[in-house]
């Protein structure tokens, strides 16, 4: 099957060690973001298996009815905060979303993937539920993705940003991670689907049941991701 995922969080290198354990068919994956993919599955593009960290594009698959059957949750990431290495912010550390903003001095501004895009989207929600967003969004930029992100607070051009606990653990010591725990509970969630109409249905479900089985799993939490 041609396996069809963001690059987001690390889920790239997971597709491609997938891919590559998989037996019996060569698996071709492509990468980019939930929404292209999404739309590009809707109008036929031949695809047999979605992946996606967007729950609402999941959701726009299945509406469109180009799903067969259920999206399953194959994994699950975190949201963190990162900071240059060896910046004050870094130095001080946090211990919750409030505690970043009240620590970020005049003129400093963190990183956000854009709205729309899952990273982005599952920080916003967490700071929402911490009844923060509104005085974040002044002091946040809005970046493509979340590997963006990342490379802003490596480079230190920004302060701080919402990433991924996979990206921050990719990043070694080149930046902090700062401790806010759980991002206040929003976890992401990665789903895996069949294409309705896929050319290979049969390897596709193979490759789904693989990929949700120990050896699959294996290798999802090899790098870095919980189930």
């Amino acid at each position: 099957p041609s396996t069809r995922a963001p690059p987001a969080g690390g889920l790239a290198e997971v597709v491609v060690a997938l891919g590559k354990r998989f037996e019996g068919v060569r698996v071709v994956a492509s990468f980019g973001s939930s929404s292209e993919l999404a739309r590009q599955i809707e109008d036929g593009a031949p695809a047999d298996v979605f992946l996606s960290a967007s729950p609402e594009w999941i959701d726009f698959l299945r509406d469109a009815k180009a799903l067969d059957g259920d999206a399953v949750v194959f994994a699950r990431n975190e949201l963190v905060c990162v900071a240059p290495k060896g910046s004050p912010l870094a130095a001080r550390g946090v211990a919750s979303p409030k505690a970043l903003l009240a620590q970020l001095a005049e003129g400093e501004r963190g990183a956000i993937a854009e709205a729309g895009v899952p990273a982005g989207e599952y920080a916003r929600k967490a700071l929402a539920h911490a009844g923060l967003l509104e005085a974040y969004t002044p002091r946040l930029v809005g970046l493509k993705d979340v590997r963006a992100v990342l490379h802003a607070v490596e480079q230190g051009e920004l302060q701080a940003g919402f990433v991924y606990a996979t990206d921050a653990a990719s990043a070694g010591d080149k930046v902090r991670t700062l401790a806010i725990p759980e991002a206040d509970g929003v976890a992401a969630e990665y789903a895996i689907g069949v294409r309705r109409g896929a050319a290979a249905p049969e390897a596709a479900k193979a490759f789904v049941d693989m990929v949700l089985g120990s050896e699959g799993q294996a290798i999802v939490g090899a790098h870095g991701f919980g189930r």
